[in-house]
């Protein structure tokens, strides 16, 4: 019986120690999941806070690109109606001096110009020396000609203050002052 009895405390011992290694398992098991899920919650946590500055830097350079995009629309406006202005003020001095024109009597409605000629030789011979360029003369314009002068005009003030404009415009975009 003591034979039997030695033996029931070497189960019960061998028991025991299953039993606590059991529980020093269970305990370190529990021991190291809460260490590793505070881990865990402090690296969602700063995920969540560096998202959260990368949305703000974000927001800030949209915000930025807005207002500078706001500014350029605006100087673009003005260069508009600047432009737009100049071209109707030079259009409107284009049609009063054309309607002046028109409206002159035939010797004032004549558009003359002043140029220097080449002297014309009735004949040109190979024997005769260079030609001399002679005193200045008038030319006179028919009124077709005319006409077309103050179309001639109008295309080029309109084609400058477009030019104008385009250039201003490219300086806006391009920020060049």
């Amino acid at each position: 019986m003591i034979a039997l009895l030695k033996q029931y405390k070497l189960i019960a011992a061998g028991t025991a120690v299953l039993a606590l290694m059991a529980l020093s398992a269970a305990g370190a098991w529990q021991w190291q999941g809460n260490a590793y899920g505070k881990r865990l919650a402090d690296q969602a946590t700063a995920h969540e806070t560096f998202l959260r500055q990368v949305a703000e830097a974000n927001a800030a350079v949209i915000l930025k690109q807005q207002a500078d995009r706001l500014a350029l629309e605006q100087r673009l406006a003005k260069a508009d109606q600047q432009s737009t202005e100049k071209l109707t003020h030079a259009l409107t001095e284009n049609d009063r001096l054309e309607r002046l024109y028109s409206s002159a009597d035939d010797e004032r409605r004549r558009l003359r110009i002043e140029v220097k000629v080449a002297r014309a030789d009735a004949v040109v011979s190979a024997a005769t020396g260079s030609g001399g360029v002679g005193n200045a003369a008038s030319v006179e314009l028919s009124a077709a000609a005319g006409r077309t002068v103050w179309d001639i005009r109008r295309g080029m003030i309109d084609d400058q203050a477009k030019l104008a404009y385009l250039q201003e415009w490219a300086r806006q975009i391009l920020g060049v002052r």
